[in-house]
């Protein structure tokens, strides 16, 4: 009877002897990291995310592309592992790390301020993209290893608190002199120049998100376009580089290298993307997708959300898989089109003669992005129509979803805030046989983060709208 209560005991000493002793110290575990290296792992992991883990099931669920074999919306229900993977790693292996670097760079003397400046920017992008995947998130509770459960914060505290943090970083920054530097700034190699306008175009996209929900970030929208300062070339752009070497390819190239034989056979030309193509005359087509491998020469046949492919069905580009291919965060095309929505809203003078300019330069800019000579981009954008109060929603929503073709995330918020439910551009409806009566307006928080964390919101469907999605 006595033996389980000496056993215990035991164990007691046992550890009350080791606690404080060298025995339980880790002797490969660093006491000191270079926030440089921090950043750097930060900043691998996130591009990563959004190259692979958040594209394809944003992709398929938003339509953007076709799976061929299972419809979207349903796979973005039900297959929730690289959902439920993307938002643990975005806390755990992004947020945490940047955190962590931001306080070491803090405590030292005198602090590298550009360092922090963009270990915040690059925060302020996590948290905001994060935001419009999921809607309420831990904000001010989360990434600082202190709070056990942190609470969800509304998704217009979190944008505001972006922009506020971005502020922070902007306010801090020397451009005269270095940040975080090549090879743990794959961005810009610590150029703080190009830092700040990435900055300021970051600030663009996140009030654009807001306004339709805030009115009063129009204001803020003007000041910005009409000072400038944001991404103003295409050398501006901000890109995670990847190369054509062994561990430093880009991750949608690796996934088809190594599973499919090098073969895409993965994602289909989406119907409603083709169709809107179709509709332009957009030449585009051709560097979008390939024709599938017993079809006809130039002959694209598209998928619906519910159609299984044929060895006809065109695909996704294999030159838009390249294993050197940069993971585009901001492109100059995307900061015109955003800038030809100001004026064209009236929130920056300039009306509807610099909206048609800034259109037709970011159309130009991004169909060179993808591919299509010079040239015939110039005479492509030069047609397209002039501006008007009464043709601007249409011609621009149109532009900016083709424009973000391949980068989902920002192509499914763009396409949830271009008119109120059920009459977005382009036009989209819910696949026949889906679960929720609408289109899938928001990822669903990971099984784990529910059943551990009693802050969790519940009980919410896919189709139901997020904050600034109104």
């Amino acid at each position: 009877m006595k033996k389980p209560f000496c056993f215990l005991f035991l164990l007691f000493l046992t550890t009350s002897c080791f606690k404080d002793s060298d025995i339980n110290i880790d002797p490969n575990r660093s006491t000191s990291v270079d926030p440089a290296l921090l950043f750097s792992g930060a900043a691998t992991q996130f591009s990563l995310l959004r190259q692979a883990e958040l594209t394809w099931p944003i992709a398929l669920g938003s339509q953007m592309w076709a799976s061929g074999a299972r419809w979207g919306l349903a796979q973005a229900q039900y297959d929730q592992t690289r959902v439920r993977s993307a938002w643990g790693k975005s806390y755990t292996d992004v947020l945490k790390n940047l955190d962590v670097a931001i306080k070491l760079a803090e405590s030292t003397t005198p602090i590298p301020k550009n360092a922090v400046a963009q270990c915040k920017i690059l925060t302020a992008f996590v948290y905001s993209q994060t935001s419009l995947l999921w809607g309420d998130i831990p904000f001010t509770e989360a990434a600082n290893g202190e709070v056990n459960w942190p609470k969800f914060d509304k998704q217009q505290d979190v944008l505001n608190g972006c922009l506020a943090m971005i502020d922070e970083a902007l306010a801090m920054m020397d451009t005269g002199t270095k940040g975080i530097s090549a090879p743990n700034d794959l961005y810009y190699g610590g150029d703080m120049v190009k830092w700040k306008k990435f900055g300021n175009s970051l600030k663009l996209r996140i009030l654009f998100a807001m306004v339709d929900s805030d009115p009063s970030k129009a204001a803020a929208i003007g000041k910005l376009v009409t000072e400038g300062g944001g991404i103003a070339s295409t050398a501006d752009a901000m890109q995670f580089k990847y190369y054509n070497e062994p561990g430093r390819q880009n991750p949608r190239y690796s996934f088809t290298a190594i599973f499919r034989g090098g073969v895409q056979s993965d994602w289909y030309c989406s119907k409603p993307v083709y169709d809107l193509l179709v509709s332009l005359n957009d030449p585009r087509i051709p560097y979008f997708f390939q024709p599938g491998p017993d079809a006809k020469l130039d002959e694209y046949i598209a998928l619906n959300s519910v159609e299984s492919y044929t060895t006809k069905s065109a695909l996704v580009s294999m030159n838009l898989l390249k294993a050197d291919l940069p993971e585009i965060s901001f492109s100059y095309s995307e900061q015109l089109l955003f800038e030809a929505e100001a004026y064209a809203r009236g929130f920056a003078e300039g009306g509807f003669t610099l909206a048609t300019q800034r259109l037709r330069a970011g159309v130009s800019a991004s169909l060179v992005s993808f591919g299509v000579p010079a040239a015939q981009a110039e005479s492509y954008a030069a047609a397209l129509p002039a501006l008007t109060a009464a043709n601007y929603k249409t011609i621009l929503a149109q532009q900016q979803y083709l424009d973000l073709f391949m980068r989902p995330i920002e192509g499914w918020t763009q396409h949830r805030r271009s008119g109120v439910a059920g009459q977005e551009i382009p036009a989209m409806s819910p696949p026949v046989g889906s679960p929720v009566a609408g289109l899938m307006r928001r990822l669903l928080y990971r099984s784990e983060e529910v059943n551990s964390n009693p802050n969790t919101p519940s009980g919410i469907a896919l189709d139901v709208p997020q904050w600034f999605d109104k």
